[in-house]
């Protein structure tokens, strides 16, 4: 199919928005710009609006004539984006607009992610903010900041100012459900002192490409391959043909996304290159999900002086074989992933190396019993566990009003029944619904598949239809 400059889409509103959006540098830390863009927003629109230290934007729309006295309505949207790319890209997420392409009904962008995961919720929420038609009581709309990062944002925001009764979330990724809970989570960092040793052994370099990669919650059951824990059995495997020594490790960039890539380079007098398609063939033992079959495993000659004790070597491959992925299932419908963890980035430096994990589960006990097998692994070893800030789970009634009147709309639109379900991922829904008291939510979305990652889509016709969906429920919700 053809490639065409976005523009020649068909124009809505919602699209409108963001396009202005994508041109605006928006990666989890880097919010201040489109925080002052959805204040100027606000100005010229006539509309309250507030900000505070940590780049949540709060603003107030009065309710439609005749409707003053109904109970405001929250909606809710995180700012941020995950910036992953090729490997082939150049781009600079810090400076460089996304590069937006639309093939037929499929918007992406150009070698990265769109930002889609959570654009368009910011930008359906600005339309239903600046589209006089929309009948609709006082709206109470919060953009957060950082929510890839650990939800940042709605963690810091003063929820005093929330008069609402009802929460509708626009971070879901398929149209057809209605998003009644989520997992909770927490992120760790396992650090692991060593001195280098010097070494004047032979050294390769083995590089892990063409992984597919996705959402560390919403993939995690997939059956993707992790490119560290895949690297943890390829370096396992070679030490069973001979003593290897790590000098050099990297692999993966985001906590909340499956690595893609993992390089590490070794120092062993065993001719690593006279076995390279042997690993090769070796680490395609472990392919299980069809995305991944453009994995490569490359190796080749390299130089270093300095390398891991053996020891260290040994711990680095300890680590790197926790159990990963689905640790749990749902005993009961929907069948989910119940606990989950992804080892999701590594990375060597002159005092050692660093390990990042993200742990998720509907159930406190669940999360510490992750946590307490990653403080006893690094403990074992001589190494460091920091655990970040966790967010906590939710659940709203299967039954509320709120589910059953967007349901309503959604049907009415489509005539189709959207699914009343659970996912295994965070959403913010979690820290509001604890702050604010006596408020019901729900999650809802439109099309987009794999988030934080290079591939990441977005229909536009769901989009549009979304919106719409939106503009019903609001007339009608009451």
């Amino acid at each position: 199919m053809a490639m065409n400059n976005i523009d020649n889409v068909k124009a809505f509103l919602p699209l409108e928005y963001f396009k202005e959006i994508s041109k605006i540098p928006r990666g989890s830390g880097n919010e201040t710009e489109i925080a002052n863009y959805l204040c100027d927003f606000a100005k010229k629109n006539g509309l309250w609006y507030s900000k505070d230290e940590n780049n949540n934007v709060f603003i107030k729309k009065n309710a439609t004539q005749g409707r003053e006295n109904e109970d405001a309505i929250l909606l809710q949207a995180h700012t941020d984006m995950v910036c992953e790319k090729n490997v082939s890209s150049s781009h600079d997420f810090t400076k460089e607009p996304i590069k937006l392409v639309f093939e037929g009904n499929i918007l992406r962008a150009d070698g990265t992610t769109l930002g889609a995961d959570d654009g368009y919720g910011v930008a359906i929420i600005m339309a239903l903010l600046s589209d006089s038609s929309v009948s609709h009581p006082r709206l109470e709309c919060l953009f957060t900041s950082s929510e890839e990062t650990g939800l940042v944002g709605a963690s810091a925001f003063d929820y005093s100012v929330i008069s609402a009764k009802s929460l509708i979330n626009l971070d879901g990724a398929e149209e057809n459900t209605v998003i009644i809970g989520c997992c909770g989570g927490i992120r760790t960092e396992l650090t692991y002192p060593l001195e280098y040793e010097q070494t004047t052994l032979p050294a390769y370099d083995i590089s892990i490409r063409g992984l597919y990669g996705g959402h560390s919650g919403e993939d995690i059951n997939k059956g993707r391959l992790n490119a560290n824990t895949l690297m943890g059995n390829i370096l396992s495997y070679v030490y069973e043909k001979a003593p290897i020594r790590v000098a050099k490790i990297s692999g993966g960039d985001k906590d909340n996304a499956i690595p893609r890539e993992c390089d590490a380079t070794v120092v062993t007098s065993f001719p690593l290159c006279d076995i390279k398609d042997e690993i090769s063939t070796y680490a395609k033992s472990f392919l299980e999900a069809k995305e991944d079959g453009n994995l490569t495993v490359e190796i080749k000659k390299s130089t270093t002086s300095k390398a891991f004790s053996e020891k260290a070597t040994l711990d680095l491959i300890k680590i790197l074989s926790v159990p990963n992925g689905v640790l749990k299932y749902r005993e009961t419908p929907p069948i989910l992933p119940k606990m989950s963890r992804n080892l999701a980035r590594i990375r060597t430096s002159d005092n050692g190396f660093s390990i990042g994990f993200s742990s998720r589960a509907y159930l406190e006990p669940d999360l510490k019993a992750s946590t307490d097998e990653l403080d006893k692994l690094a403990k074992d070893m001589g190494a460091t566990t920091h655990h970040h800030e966790g967010y906590p789970g939710w659940e709203s009634p299967s039954d509320s009003s709120l589910a059953k009147a967007w349901a309503k709309s959604y049907e009415r639109k489509t005539n189709t029944s959207p699914e009343i379900t659970l996912i295994h991922a965070g959403l913010e829904c979690g820290i509001i619904t604890s702050r604010v008291k006596d408020l019901t939510a729900i999650s809802v979305g439109c099309n987009v598949h794999d988030l934080h990652t290079p591939n990441e889509v977005m229909e536009l016709d769901s989009f549009k239809r979304i919106y719409e969906v939106a503009s019903e429920f609001l007339k009608d919700f009451h």
